[in-house]
């Protein structure tokens, strides 16, 4: 399906009845239909990114996308940082969110609403909704990589628990830096800011995405009775790991949005 992106163009002269369906249901315009004549809702995931940029746009808020990546081993590893950031963050790392959208899209699906949120697959894009052009712009970091995410490693339990914790605090550090540096620091309120941050996203997840439990010998995804879904693979699952973000669709159960 070919779409043309009209966000390039000056605001004022843009018509909106010429906008393709999936910006008119972005900015509010009513339920639209695509060019095949079905409804806008029928595009899938993206109906996600434009319904969380409306949102933005409304609130004044600029759009952060958690970027799902499209390899599968990418997309465990990212929803476990993902989940360590927003559950054991410390107030700090996880104020900034308090003033923007949150969504988990895939960048193909953000570069059908967003042209100019680039390649690749860093782990943010931010998209500021008030400027026309749209604006985006990348966040990325290596963040280091568990020892014992696919083997127990040396040492007793408690060593290799010690040592889990460790690589966690760090892999929260890196993207906790990285929201201030992308989204601002701001000292004042912080702990009100990441109180709301986690009435906002810990108890419920994202937009796009899903929170999930994950044992070792198998992931139990919130809010989906018996899904029983095996993590082949995970063996051994860092404590600060275990709740996840699940970038995937739970079959016939409901699937959530990615």
């Amino acid at each position: 399906m070919k779409r043309r992106h009209l966000l390039g163009a000056t605001a004022a002269g843009l018509a909106a009845t010429a906008w393709p369906a999936f910006l008119r249901e972005a900015f509010g315009d009513g339920a639209a239909c695509d060019e095949t004549g079905k409804p806008a809702a029928a595009a899938g995931s993206l109906v996600q990114v434009s319904a969380a940029f409306r949102r933005a746009r409304q609130a004044k808020r600029a759009l952060l996308v958690f970027v799902i990546p499209a390899d599968d081993g990418a997309k465990w590893e990212r929803g476990h940082a993902f989940g360590e950031l927003l559950n054991f963050g410390a107030d700090r790392d996880i104020a900034p969110l308090a003033g923007v959208e949150v969504v988990c899209a895939t960048m193909a699906d953000l570069k059908k609403l967003v042209p100019s949120a680039g390649d690749g697959e860093p782990l943010l894009v931010v998209v500021r909704t008030d400027k026309v052009p749209v604006a985006a712009t990348q966040l990325d970091v290596a963040l280091p990589i568990y020892d014992g995410m696919h083997g127990l490693g040396g040492g007793s339990w408690e060593e290799r628990m010690k040592r889990d914790d460790a690589i966690a605090a760090k892999r929260i550090g890196a993207l906790g830096a990285l929201l201030r540096k992308g989204l601002g620091a701001g000292a004042d309120d912080l702990e009100a800011r990441a109180a709301s941050v986690r009435a906002r996203l810990v108890k419920a997840p994202p937009a796009g995405a899903r929170w999930a439990i994950a044992s070792g010998c198998g992931t139990e995804v919130e809010g989906v009775d018996e899904t029983g879904l095996m993590a082949c693979g995970m063996g051994h699952v860092p404590s600060k790991s275990r709740r996840f973000l699940y970038f995937f669709a739970v079959e016939g159960r409901g699937a959530p949005p990615r």
